[in-house]
């Protein structure tokens, strides 16, 4: 990467901070086995399959976070795992509660920007919390709502963060469209 790269961020837009948004990959439905505790729902083998495809078209792509960050929920964190497991950097996995369905999108904010030090950041969650997430951080308002698919991911870029002003949104890529890359 050149120091003009580096200095613009990834999409030649002024970026010191780059956050991906992800939804998990295909778990295994509600009430499909005897579970009872949606938290404990695990990605299906075919969510396991497309989320490595997916994970292998981000790397392709040039994807190289410095710092995950995953829901508590067993689906959001096998999913991060996958992706973690794809990049030969392996960056530090952690867990936030606040990307729990119905979450705080604040508590997240405060959670991430503990971590000034990581600057490229994925975090996996829930649907619809990371669709209103995206749309606020973007200044789409708070109605808006930009609802992403099993595995589906975005770029948001930042100045600075926690965000003073609405990011930019860089990408918005399909889980098809992922695994196409790969």
């Amino acid at each position: 990467m050149t120091t003009k790269e580096t200095d613009e961020g990834r999409a030649g837009f002024p970026a010191d901070y780059e956050l991906y948004i992800m939804r998990h990959g295909i778990a295994v439905m509600r009430g499909a086995t005897t579970m009872i505790d949606d938290a404990k729902r695990p990605l299906t083998p075919e969510g396991k399959q497309k989320m490595r495809d997916i994970a292998s078209g981000l790397v392709r792509a040039g994807f190289e976070p410095d710092w995950i960050v995953s829901s508590p929920l067993v689906r959001a964190v096998e999913s991060a795992e996958i992706v973690e497991e794809a990049l030969s950097s392996k960056p530090p996995l952690d867990f936030c509660d606040a990307l729990r369905p119905g979450g705080d999108p604040e508590e997240l904010v405060t959670f991430l920007a503990k971590r000034s030090n990581r600057r490229r950041v994925l975090v996996v969650g829930h649907e619809p919390d990371l669709g209103e997430l995206a749309a606020r951080l973007i200044g789409a308002g708070r109605n808006a709502n930009m609802p992403f698919k099993k595995g589906g991911c975005c770029l948001i870029t930042f100045s600075v963060f926690p965000p003073k002003s609405p990011g930019r949104l860089v990408w918005w890529l399909t889980p098809r469209v992922m695994r196409k890359l790969g």
